[in-house]
């Protein structure tokens, strides 16, 4: 049977996943920064460009928090089988066959690129990881010359002035565990019409430079280091960094604020400074965080000893009711995502989407016995504990992560090695 995409990728289940994937991600993250979302536009035709350091948190990012809906390109061997086929094509997925997956044909990806164009023609955005593999490491790739091909095959056929190419940048602290951190940035666009003469004279020099051009604003909108070999270096940094710039707990979601730009300026003098120099630094980073781990204290609590107050435990008193409670309620299904995913994964850049995806399915059919119970029972203390027992389960991960900070701070407060540690601290020029 010819393969076809027609009629496809419709999207009928995507507006419900928008409304219920919320609550998933202000579990899985601690924060969640996003700058310039506006810079995508309703309506017109745009290759939203993105790097790809996750499986599939990177997709829900964006498909959630930015205004119209999106199709997103992802990895044929996804849609071999029927069920997961009509479940991408649900949630405005499509596929993209590449011959290390197995498809040595062109004609399946022929008709890819026209589903993309065409949709383009309907002024959609459609999402296309330029990178072509997804990785952890704060590196931007060579972008690959679909996405150029598409571009160029759409402006010759319809010759959309606003058609445009919109570089997409997914940051995260750690990008494989829960409670993370993460920094959606949009930058400006590239126009296609601004290399159509040039297209017209050399197809092959057009797609070099927009491909070049495209990875330059990559690399504004993305964490990049251009050795990677300075990654344990700039990661020690960023601790630093981190340590002496807090972030507030709530609220969760973030708009618009210079938390990317700062910890984007550690990887770029880091990029930029002498090798001799950054020699010199790595020792004495190595140094310290050394003595750090030897007398058991982190620089967060080294540098906040104000977490540590004795008034503190007032608050601790007060909600340790209702964090046993969200502990306890909340406890299968923290341990069946976490021995499920490692049960299961055995590459870093799946581990997060995994385990949310498991934490947000088991969830759902957990909480819905849950609401059985407290609907045939008809009793208020059920059915309100029920509507809580969410929020308490987040309740009993905030408290925890204040508990923990609280103990570290008091540890290092009264560290006999404070004074020397902070010394040491001082010296380093970062």
């Amino acid at each position: 049977m010819k393969f076809s995409l027609k009629g496809q990728s419709t999207g009928k289940f995507y507006p419900y996943i928008s409304q219920i994937t919320p609550l998933m991600l202000l579990a899985f993250f601690r924060k969640i920064y996003l700058n310039n979302l506006k810079g995508v536009p309703t309506n017109a035709p745009v290759i939203l460009a993105g790097n790809h350091p996750t499986a599939f948190v990177d997709p829900i990012l964006l498909c959630l928090f930015l205004d119209p809906p999106i199709y997103n390109m992802t990895r044929g061997d996804i849609f071999k089988k029927p069920f997961y086929r009509k479940l991408m094509e649900s949630i405005n997925m499509f596929p993209v066959y590449r011959v290390r997956d197995g498809y040595a044909t062109r004609d399946r990806n022929d008709e890819v690129f026209d589903y993309c164009i065409e949709k383009l023609r309907q002024e959609r955005v459609v999402t296309i990881y330029v990178e072509g593999e997804h990785h952890l490491e704060k590196v931007v790739r060579p972008a690959k010359k679909g996405f150029a091909r598409i571009a160029f095959g759409a402006f010759e056929r319809y010759a959309q002035d606003n058609l445009q190419i919109i570089p997409a940048g997914c940051n995260y602290q750690w990008g494989d565990r829960p409670r993370d951190t993460t920094m959606v940035n949009i930058g400006p666009p590239i126009f296609v019409k601004d290399y159509w003469a040039l297209y017209q004279e050399n197809q092959a020099l057009a797609i070099n430079k927009l491909c070049a051009d495209l990875e330059a604003a990559l690399k504004k909108v993305c964490f990049h280091l251009e050795d990677p070999e300075d990654a344990p270096l700039t990661e020690q940094l960023l601790e630093l960094h981190r340590s002496t710039h807090l972030f507030t707990a709530l609220p969760i979601i973030q708009y618009n604020t210079p938390r990317f730009e700062l910890e984007k300026a550690v990887c770029d003098r880091v990029n930029e400074m002498p090798a001799s120099e950054k020699q010199g630094l790595k020792t004495e980073t190595d140094a310290y965080f050394s003595e750090l781990a030897a007398a058991g204290v982190s620089d967060l609590a080294l540098m906040t000893p104000q977490r540590g107050k004795l008034s503190g435990l007032i608050l601790f008193v007060l909600g340790f009711i209702p964090f046993i409670v969200g502990y306890l309620s909340s406890w299968p299904l923290m341990r069946l995502a976490h021995w499920s995913t490692y049960k299961l994964v055995k590459k870093r850049e799946f581990i997060g989407s995994v385990m949310m995806g498991i934490g947000f399915l088991a969830g759902f059919v957990y909480y819905l016995l849950w609401l059985i119970v407290g609907i045939v029972t008809l009793h208020p203390f059920w059915i309100g504990l029920t509507i809580s027992l969410p929020l308490l389960g987040w309740f009993s991960v905030f408290y925890r992560e204040m508990w923990a900070g609280w103990v570290a701070a008091r540890k290092a407060k009264f560290h006999p090695k404070r004074a020397e540690l902070l010394a040491q601290r001082a010296k380093l020029n970062f």
